[in-house]
């Protein structure tokens, strides 16, 4: 500031109650005209990309900086206006002139990518489906990043170990594993019959209408790993066989129970050695009661995954060669297993016949998220050394709702699948896709 303007003598008004009012007021209504006015033209934007008016758009975009992630009353914004032309150009002058978010959900639920692939515009998705895997892909390796930052830095961890207090949020027993896994699990049956467990918001841990997706996995985990030859064998002829080197043991290793369901499979192809890793308490109860404690071959380790990694680093688990793999927690998000991930090459046999599989529910609510996680779940895979091929299951064999029932059934006051909760929009996402992955040699 130059000194002669310090140097002015500074007259001050002191205004009463009624001025301070006054100018709040002003204040007030010129900051609503303003949203008003942004609103107005965001909406505008909209109209003028459904009626694919090139001019109008680029000027909104490029000159008035139009915010493009505005909703109309369906909860449309510019960018599903886009997807639902088919305009590639407007896509992409949205994505990368203005701040339209890719992955927002209208009233539906559906992406702007869901639009485009029910419109069959082909080439406007696959725009869509680019940016959504450029983006899921940095945001991983920013993940990672403040992930190993704070390993390194003893005062965030500091900070993190800190108990939380009263006033912060409550968190959610399907988003934060610590909630769930302090939290009590019901074992139960929905509306349909089928057995699920929910955890304390009624959110299915595990359902039974997962079993033909168990069942499917594990005969591509035997057919790729070349035992399905011991499937109906008595345990005690291939131990006989593998003690006279006739046949190789078979160690499998799954992490999360749940309702056992693939480790029923499992067991039906009598391995050798059989771990599994289950944290919750109400699981591992659940498992005792139902013999899973006693049966030959089968240990379980009683802690998350993470804490057997750190077993294995410290030596009190031992490091052994697992000839498959199978990883379904709950309460956990794409960064965890992408961690998990990156432990395969130490843990996996060196057999070329070994294998690894999870269970592919990431982003099952949108066509666009699954395909988007299909990929970014395959391009991490590979970049650890591990080949992806899929296999597509119809899990709902023409049982309508099948997939859509995780709620516990009611006392007769409930219609078919009413107030329960879907946790697979079939129609669309479309079929299961099931991972089989191998070591490239």
């Amino acid at each position: 500031m130059p000194a002669r303007l310090a140097q002015q003598p500074i007259h001050v008004s002191v205004p009463t109650s009624n001025s301070f009012d006054a100018l709040a007021g002003d204040k007030d209504t010129a900051a609503q005209d303003d949203l008003d006015e942004r609103v107005a033209l965001a909406l505008r934007l909209i109209d003028a990309v459904l009626d694919e008016d090139d001019r109008l758009v680029r000027m909104l975009v490029l000159e008035e900086k139009v915010d493009a992630w505005v909703q109309d009353q369906q909860g449309w914004t510019a960018l599903h206006a886009a997807a639902y032309t088919g305009n590639v150009e407007h896509i992409k002058l949205l994505l990368r002139k203005s701040n339209a978010v890719w992955a927002m959900p209208d009233n539906l639920g559906c992406t702007a990518g869901d639009i485009a692939f029910s419109m069959n515009h082909d080439r406007a998705y696959e725009e869509l489906l680019a940016e959504g895997i450029r983006a899921e892909m940095l945001r991983s390796v920013l993940e990672s990043a403040a992930s190993s930052s704070d390993a390194e830095d003893p005062s965030a961890m500091a900070v993190d170990a800190e108990p939380s207090t009263s006033d912060a949020p409550k968190l959610s027993t399907a988003s934060d594993n610590a909630t769930f896994l302090s939290s009590r699990l019901i074992f139960t049956a929905d509306s349909r019959g089928q057995a699920v467990a929910l955890d304390a918001e009624g959110n299915g841990v595990m359902m039974n209408w997962e079993e033909g997706i168990m069942r499917r996995t594990v005969e591509a985990l035997a057919r790729e790993g070349g035992w399905e030859g011991r499937k109906g064998r008595r345990r005690e002829e291939l131990v006989s066989e593998e003690e006279r080197g006739e046949r190789e043991g078979l160690k499998v290793l799954n992490v999360g129970f749940g309702l056992g369901i693939i480790d029923t499979h499992l067991q039906s192809y009598a391995p050798t050695t059989h771990l599994i890793i289950e944290p919750h308490p109400d699981v591992l109860s659940f498992a005792r009661q139902n013999g899973w404690f006693d049966k030959p071959g089968v240990r379980f380790y009683e802690g998350t995954w993470k804490q057997w990694m750190g077993d294995l680093e410290s030596g009190t688990e031992e490091y052994e060669g697992w000839d498959a793999v199978y990883f379904d927690t709950y309460s956990e998000n794409y960064a965890d297993l992408h961690r998990f991930f990156e432990l395969l090459p130490d843990i996996l046999s060196t057999s070329p016949s070994a294998r690894f599989s999870f269970f592919h529910g990431l982003g099952a609510t949108s066509r666009l998220l699954y395909d988007i996680y299909t990929s970014v779940s395959e391009m991490h895979l590979r970049e650890i050394g591990l080949k992806t091929e899929w296999e597509e299951v119809d899990v709902a064999q023409g049982v309508e709702g099948r997939w859509e029932s995780t709620g516990e059934a009611g006392e007769g006051e409930r219609t078919k699948g009413e107030g329960e909760k879907k946790y697979w929009r079939e129609e669309m996402v479309g079929r299961y896709r099931l991972p089989v992955c191998r070591l490239e040699m």
